[in-house]
């Protein structure tokens, strides 16, 4: 059964969609005692949300969507592909137990901007939830190295006349690093590295890290 809250204000509103109900009821608890975020609807099922949004009551659209992918009945990457063409600006992070390459993959394929594992710390999942909002890119755990493996075989970088860096650190991008890190393990400065990930934003014809790490790798650029 799904839950709507009537909280509004500035802080992020998030929709969570877990059958797992241990784990909504404390993703939903710690959100909604968080002062910047707080959970604006809980769903039991992806149906749920169908019924929500083609429906004929009010409602307004989330911040962030935190989803399971093994949903019953409609998974999530279905889910993923079908709320895409509903809210196609607001970010979905895919909630898995496990770390199911084949099975992310397909979920960042329909549109899903990253993954958290169950497992993570929670505090590390709010952390996640705003990165999401931000526009930052999530694929900071071991399976990234899984998934992004399928695209070593890749594309021409030259699709998008990308250079050898600007390549070099899209890549880092999906791996999980942030500007600082890149900066650091590349020797550049802060400032280089900001210069070259524009350049990637306006090839790419992006306006986020997310999104271009998106885009990166389904098209298989990386």
């Amino acid at each position: 059964m799904s839950s709507v809250s009537n909280r509004s204000g500035p802080s992020i509103a998030v929709w969570i969609v877990e059958d797992d109900i241990q784990y909504r009821q404390t993703v939903v608890y710690l959100l909604n005692h968080t002062s910047d975020l707080h959970c604006a609807a809980e769903f039991f099922a992806f149906e749920e949300i169908q019924a929500l949004v083609d429906g004929r009551e009010p409602w307004t659209p989330p911040d962030v969507v935190l989803m399971d992918i093994g949903l019953p009945g409609v998974d999530g990457i279905q889910g993923v592909a079908w709320l895409k063409t509903r809210l196609p600006g607001v970010p979905i992070v895919m909630l898995t137990l496990h770390d199911d390459a084949d099975m992310i993959f397909e979920a960042l394929r329909a549109g899903a901007s990253g993954y958290l594992l169950k497992d993570t710390p929670l505090d590390q999942t709010l952390d996640a939830i705003r990165e999401a909002f931000r526009g930052g890119s999530l694929m900071p755990a071991p399976v990234a190295v899984k998934v992004l493996h399928f695209f070593r075989q890749a594309v021409p970088r030259e699709k998008y006349n990308l250079t050898k860096r600007e390549h070099e650190i899209l890549g880092l991008m999906a791996d999980g690093y942030v500007q600082k890190q890149i900066a650091e393990k590349l020797w550049l400065s802060p400032h280089t590295v900001d210069n070259h990930i524009r350049h990637i934003y306006e090839k790419l014809h992006v306006h986020s890290g997310i999104e271009a790490v998106a885009k990166a790798i389904r098209e298989q650029l990386i």
